[in-house]
């Protein structure tokens, strides 16, 4: 539900910001401000991924995992997505995740939301195992495997 929220709103809020600020300062320098900001955007985008690439790899010369480095780069990938979709919501969230410290906080959240969500999953299957279906039968059972060639009814079979 929330994905199709943002889906409308978001582009409904950037036309919106667009026609605002293209009737205060005007059109060009509305379109100017928008290409300017994502090719800023991508130069510092470039800068911080050379940069999280050389500390995954410095990471990885010392036999440990780049968690961190993963993390960063992951959520570059989503600012540079944002910083080359036009309009000013998308650059001020993709300006957002440049900084290190915001990438840190929405990978705090990311997490706290992944691990909500295993913890509603593995609560709903105890639920589910709790709840039995029926009653439960107990029985024996006898492996027949090695019985291939052996007739499935011993009473009819023939007497050699």
């Amino acid at each position: 539900m929330i994905p199709i929220l943002l889906f409308l709103i978001i582009p409904a809020s950037e036309i919106y910001l667009f026609i605002a600020v293209a009737n205060s300062v005007g059109a060009w320098p509305t379109l100017g401000f928008i290409f300017a900001s994502a090719i800023i955007g991508g130069f510092i985008l470039r800068l911080q991924g050379q940069q999280v690439i050389r500390r995954a790899r410095e990471q990885i010369a010392k036999k440990e995992l780049p968690t961190k480095e993963i993390a960063d780069g992951v959520i570059l990938v989503i600012a540079a997505m944002l910083l080359l979709t036009p309009g000013f919501i998308t650059d001020g969230l993709g300006t957002l995740l440049i900084i290190p410290i915001a990438r840190r906080v929405v990978f705090i959240i990311i997490l706290i939301a992944i691990r909500s969500y295993l913890k509603r999953r593995s609560d709903l299957a105890k639920k589910s195992n709790m709840r039995s279906k029926g009653p439960i039968i107990e029985g024996k059972f006898e492996d027949i495997s090695n019985t291939v060639n052996q007739p499935k009814n011993p009473h009819n079979a023939k007497k050699q």
